[in-house]
């Protein structure tokens, strides 16, 4: 599976899954755009892939298509793609009820590890390998207040399949050339 589709099946999955978490909401934004862009003044997850991981060989078939009259040939290559996703949201403690950023990444991770997006990804041959620790740190903001970043990895496979397809050869001729 390509990149975009994959961000956009594990934003999809994610959002799918925020009433039923308790997480009405939520922005699931895409990081790093090539476009300017600020920070949400609402609290908002933020996704993006970290590194894709090749696992094995390249699987390869040839099928011949007798309808077509051609060889049908496949490279399967099975992936690990890791993902992080951060959130920000601001503290305030006027409002204690308000989830923390901290509080937010940790709904996600049990969006991601719930059987509704399991047999969501899983419909689109993608799986979840493992979600990591919720890391918090802090950083002084553009007020000079502490504010949480926290972040987590979480790691799906899939895979990439190449399809190409050769023409059957009409006609050979060997022939002998003198030099």
């Amino acid at each position: 599976m390509l990149d975009n589709a994959l961000i956009a099946l594990v934003i999809s999955a994610i959002l799918a899954g925020e009433s039923a978490a308790g997480l009405p909401d939520t922005p699931v934004k895409q990081a790093f755009q090539p476009t300017a862009q600020g920070v949400n003044t609402q609290p908002t997850a933020y996704l993006y892939k970290l590194y894709d991981h090749r696992v094995g060989f390249v699987a390869r078939s040839d099928v011949w298509d007798k309808a077509g009259g051609f060889m049908v040939h496949t490279e399967t290559q099975q992936y690990t793609t890791t993902f992080q996703i951060s959130a920000l949201a601001t503290q305030d403690p006027k409002t204690p009820t308000q989830y923390t950023a901290s509080d937010i990444l940790n709904l996600i991770a049990s969006i991601l590890q719930s059987g509704v997006t399991i047999a969501t990804l899983e419909a689109q041959d993608v799986g979840i390998l493992h979600i990591d620790e919720v890391r918090n740190p802090y950083f002084l903001d553009d007020h000079q207040r502490n504010e949480a970043a926290p972040s987590l990895d979480f790691t799906l496979t899939h895979k990439q399949v190449i399809t190409t397809r050769s023409p059957a050869i009409g006609e050979y001729q060997f022939r002998i050339i003198e030099v």
